[in-house]
Order: C-alpha cells, then sequence, then structure tokens
C-alpha cells in the first residue's frame, strides 16, 4: 500500500503536477454543476417539470462535443476555448437574465442549448492534458487519479450547486459553474503551455476525423456497452428499497469506483496494463452484477457488498477505456478522440438509465437487474475483438 501511495506523491511532486490535478478537479466540477443550477434557476420563477424540460434539451448540446474536439485539433488551445467559455458565458447570462426578468420561456430553452453546445471542453482538453504532461511509467496513474477525481466531482459538485443555491440564489450557482470554467481553462492552458499535441496538416484530415480508425470505433461502442451497464445499475440501485436505501446503495458504488480507481493507479504499468485489461474488467463486471441480481431481494448486507464490488470495476474501467482511447486516435486527432469517448459514455449512460427504469419497472429488482450483466458481457466481446484486431495489426 505504501509502494502504491508513492506513485502518487511522485506523480504529483513533478513540475506542474498540483495545477494539472487542480485543473481536472475544476474540469469535473463543471460538468456536475450545470446542469442542476440550471435546473435550479429554472425551477425558481416556474417549476420542476419546466425545469427538467429545460434541463433535458440542454442535454442535448452534447452532441457537439466532437466538433468542438476536431476544432481543438486543428487550432491553438487558447483561442479555442477562451472563445467557446466566452460565448457560453454570455449565454449563461442570458437565462440568468431571462429568468430574473420573467422573459419568454422560448428565449431559456434557446439559451439553454446553446449553452451547452458552447460548454467549455475543458473535460476533453483535461483527459488529453494527461498524455502529454507524464511518462509513459506515471500515466496510468495520472488516468487512475482522472477517474478518482470524476467520482468525487460529482459528489462535490451538487453539494456546492446545493450550498450556493441555499445560502445565495440559484442564478449564483450558475455564475459559480461559469467562475469554476474560467478556472480549469486558465489552469489547463498554464499546465500544457508548450506541450500541445501536433496539427495535422489539411492534407492530411479525413473527412471521418478520428472516427476514421475502425478499433476506435469497436472501442468507442464497447464504452457505449460499458456506460450503459454503469447507468443500468445505478438506476436499479436507486430504485431498490426505499429512498434511504437506494441513496446508500449508489453511494457505494461510488465508493467502490473510488477504491478500484485508487488501486489500479497504485500498480506498475506492468501490473496495470496485465490487471486492467478491459475485456477481463468487464467480464469481472459482467460475473459481479449477474451475482447482483441473482442475490435480489431481500439480503441487504449482501447487496450491499456485491454493489461494492460491481462498483470496483468502474474506475479502472474508466482508466483502461480513455487510455486505449488515447493510444487507437489518429494522428492529429488527441481532441476529438476524446470528446467521442465522453459522448459515447453519455450516450450509453442514457440508454443503460432508460433500460434498467424500464426493466426495474417491469419485473422488479433480481430480473430487471439482469439486464446489466448482458451490457457488460456485450462491452467484453466488442472489447476482445477490438484487443484482437489491433494486435493483428501490429504483427502484420
Amino acid at each position: 500500500m505504501t509502494g502504491g501511495l508513492a506513485r502518487y506523491r511522485r506523480l504529483l511532486s513533478g513540475p506542474r503536477m498540483v495545477t494539472c490535478g487542480t485543473a481536472a478537479l475544476a474540469s469535473k466540477l463543471q460538468g456536475s454543476m450545470f446542469s442542476l443550477s440550471l435546473l435550479f434557476t429554472v425551477a425558481d420563477g416556474r417549476s420542476y417539470a419546466t425545469a427538467g424540460a429545460v434541463a433535458a434539451v440542454s442535454a442535448l448540446g452534447g452532441i457537439a462535443a466532437p466538433a468542438r474536439g476536431r476544432l481543438l485539433d486543428r487550432k491553438r488551445y487558447a483561442p479555442v476555448l477562451w472563445g467557446v467559455l466566452a460565448l457560453h458565458a454570455a449565454l449563461v447570462a442570458l437565462i440568468v437574465a431571462n429568468e430574473v426578468l420573467h422573459g419568454p420561456l422560448l428565449l431559456t430553452f434557446a439559451a439553454a442549448l446553446g449553452a451547452n453546445v458552447a460548454a467549455p471542453p475543458v473535460g476533453v482538453v483535461t483527459r488529453v492534458m494527461w498524455r502529454f504532461v507524464t511518462s509513459e511509467d506515471e500515466r496510468s496513474t495520472a488516468l487512475a487519479l482522472d477517474a478518482v477525481l470524476a467520482d468525487a466531482g460529482f459528489i462535490v459538485g451538487p453539494v456546492l450547486v446545493g450550498l450556493i443555491s441555499s445560502l445565495l440564489a440559484p442564478s449564483a450557482a450558475m455564475v459559480a459553474c461559469v467562475l469554476v470554467s474560467t478556472l480549469a481553462t486558465l489552469l489547463l492552458l498554464r499546465a500544457l503551455a508548450g506541450r500541445e499535441p501536433l496539427k495535422s496538416e489539411p492534407g492530411e484530415r479525413s473527412w471521418k476525423g478520428a472516427l476514421d480508425s475502425v478499433p476506435l470505433r469497436m472501442i468507442l461502442g464497447c464504452a457505449v456497452f460499458f456506460s450503459a451497464t454503469v447507468g443500468g445499475v445505478e438506476v436499479i440501485l436507486a430504485s431498490h428499497g426505499g429512498e434511504l436505501m437506494g441513496s446508500v446503495l449508489v453511494s457505494v458504488l461510488s465508493v467502490g469506483s473510488i477504491t478500484g480507481g485508487l488501486a489500479v493507479g497504485a500498480l506498475s504499468p506492468e501490473r496495470a496494463a496485465r490487471v486492467g485489461r478491459l475485456s477481463l474488467l468487464l467480464v469481472y463486471l459482467c460475473v459481479a452484477s449477474a451475482l447482483l441480481a441473482f442475490v435480489g431481494d431481500g439480503h441487504a448486507v449482501a447487496t450491499v457488498v456485491l454493489a461494492a464490488a460491481v462498483g470496483m470495476a468502474f474506475g479502472p474501467c474508466f482508466v483502461a477505456l480513455y487510455g486505449q482511447t488515447a493510444d487507437l486516435a489518429p494522428a492529429g486527432t488527441a481532441a476529438e478522440t476524446q470528446a467521442w469517448a465522453g459522448a459515447a459514455l453519455q450516450g450509453g449512460t442514457a440508454l443503460g438509465q432508460a433500460a434498467g427504469a424500464y426493466a426495474y419497472g417491469r419485473w422488479g429488482f433480481g430480473a430487471g437487474m439482469t439486464l446489466v450483466p448482458v451490457f457488460a458481457l456485450l462491452g467484453a466481446a466488442l472489447a476482445l475483438v477490438t484487443e484482437r484486431f489491433s494486435l493483428a495489426a501490429v504483427t502484420e
């Protein structure tokens, strides 16, 4: 354990590493704060039903993430990030002003969608950053730290929104989101100063961009199935045993994910590569979630233990996915590739949540949970095919 902690100490003691870690955490807070602060801001003067509709429409703006990534791959990061941030801040200000003045709802819908289309791509740049500021020996530890910070961000972010909304106003939480994005942008540009990825020349670019790579397309499909597993198990556990028990089980998943992420980051690169093979992790996730489905109702302690076991696969899977997508990215598409990875994970989560809610409502906990290992098994099969495909390409 001491040796494992030493790897994190060595990572954070490097030049600019504390800046990188702070930038990573700020980027995670942005993603976890915006939709909730938007919900509270609109609900304050209208209704939660209307606010939920605005948040749902805003979420559609996530489809623009690959386009923002492609722009980062072709232009210098600073003008892109500052330009997008300025547009995002202006649209957030428009939302706040329109809600304070009780303006037309259609304007709020349009501005919320636009604000998410122009969301600063700090999460994408963070994942690119780790590859260019770390050595090969440090990379798995850095990616593990990033996965842990993502879990921490989705715990801390909503709490911050709740506190700011309660103590000041919901609109103040939206302003705080913009400030967090500004902090992340400043720190990321400082961390990557002189170390940005090389830009591709116009003649070298395929119209498909990052999706020109067949193995990358397959690993993105694997990301969809993995995140469907995450979304499915989260919504089923949240619905199980009442509000208190459901909240405990979802928290246990997060604790398990953090524990698994820290554990894989504490390993040497060689051991992390063996333990952190995506196909093996997804097979483990399939088995653990199948056992959770088998336990069913009436075994609270076993359910908590197995929920932790399922969660322990999440962090290492995120590490493996982000590492593999970066390895498979065609030259000059580092940011676009990570944007596609994020989009695949978001889409898979939505799929898993919808399917999980339907399965739980129709069949209950045990039978409904059997959907989760199916997603994990499909992801494992696709990960294995990707590994074989990539190996064959290397040996040719």
